[in-house]
């Protein structure tokens, strides 16, 4: 097993004897490691009692992944088996509505999240996109609310919005239940003190990864799982999912009311020295202490950090493609991400790499996950090649969402969506197991050697060799729709976070024109936050210039 010991002020938060601990935690302090060794602090202490388990609760798939890699790689594969359950908020929700759903008067036989359920209902009702936006706002909201179905209609009704009303009245008929719907309905029954005693039986301790990016919802579902042992680490300055419902400000605000201990983590182990220079030139003005690199003298390959402004996002892209090219044949066993704060932003990213030697992963598409991707490969071999290619899809998606539990919610959203992206191909005259066989496949890990390309909220929790940040521009970075000033600090921590990534060197690029999707062409300001990280980065050497295409 690959243990860690803690370090620095590590050491106080992994040995706390607090019932209740905050850890503040900013980018690349070791947060994941310090979960895992306080998980393995807690076993040996005997502060979990015989047949009792800890709770290691995240949000997404990817985080849930890595948090249970390391428990691991800490614990061994038997002793985490015995002794935690790993979870996102999906996850452990679809537990508990499935055991208890008659509580709250759910009917049996509900359908679990769809994504392409709610697109499909949505277009039904109207071709109108503001329209659908509107509509997912107000359930949103709504939705966070410890509502029943009858209550939540009513609240509706209120609203005199007949989109939201058709839409709600539609899902009850189907007796589906949505994402929203799931922590609902976990929230009224973890409401209920005899269910919640139950899990309070169950679990000596909860680990709660990310406390930022809690809402007041999914705060309040932590605090009725676990009366003991509880510990919430996180950072405020990486709180980027307001526009989710998470409230990082009231919800600190809480813990710390509550907490017996707080622990301040202030030595990144991630990053090179040049990249918390730019860290630092975004995160000072957030109001967090400077990070300092624990081992500087480990970094003996230099400085890297770069900043380059584009004439036009065309070329950007061409070189964001050389540098990545170059990238990734000069380190082939590095990981080099590229970052964008909204897809819309990556148009001409997106048609570049058509012609790149390396092609990337793109995180958004479900079919270039390697996990979903090989899972749909395996199974498509069993699918009656005599079907249309329509219903071949259908007969894998069904086989491969009957694979999983059906409280893993994520993961089978994942293959829906995976198979959504199949019926685009339907008129590719091939068998479907044919199809299937020539997508990429690599080989499964956190994250693979190689160039991967994502939005700004998807790489929350990860990390990469090599980060190259695009399109930081005012109206991007911050974006147009940020308004307010608390919308706008939120997009100050959504920078922030894709700068942490990085761990060996980061590119900043910027673009002075740019085309939309629809070909508007938009004239650019560098972002407002360009000169203090440009400053903080050194001249582009000669190699670098020639990689990234700067004449």
């Amino acid at each position: 097993m690959d243990t860690k010991k803690p370090r620095g002020r590590q050491q106080e938060a992994v040995e706390s004897s607090a019932n209740c601990l905050l850890v503040i935690a900013p980018p690349g302090c070791g947060k994941t490691e310090v979960l895992a060794m306080r998980a393995e602090h807690l076993l040996a202490s005997g502060k979990i009692r015989p047949n009792r388990r800890i709770l290691a609760i995240t949000f997404t798939n990817r985080a849930r992944d890595n948090l249970r890699s390391r428990l691991e790689e800490q614990l061994g594969g038997n002793r985490l088996r015995s002794s935690i359950l790993v979870a996102n908020f999906h996850e452990l929700s679809a537990r508990i509505v499935e055991a208890h759903h008659r509580t709250i008067g759910l009917a049996p036989g509900f359908t679990y999240p769809r994504p392409a359920w709610l697109r499909r209902a949505l277009s039904e009702l109207t071709s109108d996109r503001a329209r659908h936006r509107q509509v997912k706002e107000i359930l949103g909201s709504l939705k966070r609310e410890p509502l029943t179905d009858g209550q939540l209609v009513e609240r509706i009704r209120e609203t005199g919005n007949s989109d939201v009303l058709a839409l709600e009245e539609r899902r009850l008929e189907a007796n589906y239940i949505d994402f929203g719907d799931l922590l609902r309905h976990t929230q009224l029954l973890l409401r209920n003190k005899r269910v919640s005693h139950l899990f309070q039986l169950h679990f000596d301790a909860i680990l709660v990864d990310e406390f930022q990016d809690l809402s007041l919802q999914q705060y309040e579902i932590t605090q009725h799982m676990c009366s003991r042992n509880i510990t919430y680490v996180g950072d405020p300055h990486q709180g980027i999912f307001g526009w989710a419902g998470a409230d990082p400000v009231h919800v600190l605000q809480d813990i710390r009311s509550r907490a017996d201990q707080t622990i301040d983590l202030d030595v990144n182990f991630r990053s090179s020295p040049a990249v918390l220079r730019v860290i630092n030139s975004v995160s000072s003005s957030l109001g967090s202490a400077p990070l300092h690199a624990a081992e500087p003298e480990e970094w003996k390959s230099g400085d890297h950090a770069y900043a380059v402004q584009y004439a036009t996002d065309s070329d950007e892209a061409a070189g964001i493609v050389s540098l990545t090219d170059y990238l990734a044949e000069k380190c082939p066993e590095d990981t080099v991400g590229v970052i964008c704060r909204a897809e819309y932003r990556r148009s001409a990213l997106n048609s570049a790499y058509e012609n790149a030697r390396y092609t990337p992963q793109f995180w958004d598409y479900a079919l270039d996950n390697p996990r979903v991707t090989r899972l749909l490969k395996r199974h498509s071999k069993h699918v009656d090649a005599g079907l249309t290619f329509d219903q071949q899809v259908d007969e894998l998606r069904e086989r491969a969402t009957g694979s999983f539990n059906p409280a893993d919610v994520d993961a089978i959203s994942e293959v829906h969506e995976a198979c959504e992206q199949l019926m685009q191909h339907t008129d590719s005259n091939l068998p479907l197991s044919e199809f299937m066989n020539r997508l990429r496949d690599t080989t499964m890990s956190a994250i693979s050697p190689g160039v991967h390309v994502l939005n700004a909220h998807v790489g929350k929790g990860q990390q990469f060799d090599w980060v190259v940040v695009m399109g930081l521009e005012e109206g991007h970075v911050p974006s147009s729709y940020s308004t307010t000033p608390a919308e706008v600090l939120e997009d100050q921590r959504i920078l922030l976070v894709m700068l942490s990534r990085a761990r060996k060197g980061v590119f900043l690029t910027c673009a002075r024109s740019n085309r939309n999707q629809y070909g508007r062409l938009f004239h650019n300001e560098a972002s407002r936050w360009w000169t203090d990280m440009e400053s903080s980065c050194q001249p582009l050497s000669p190699s670098v210039a020639v990689a990234m295409r700067v004449m």
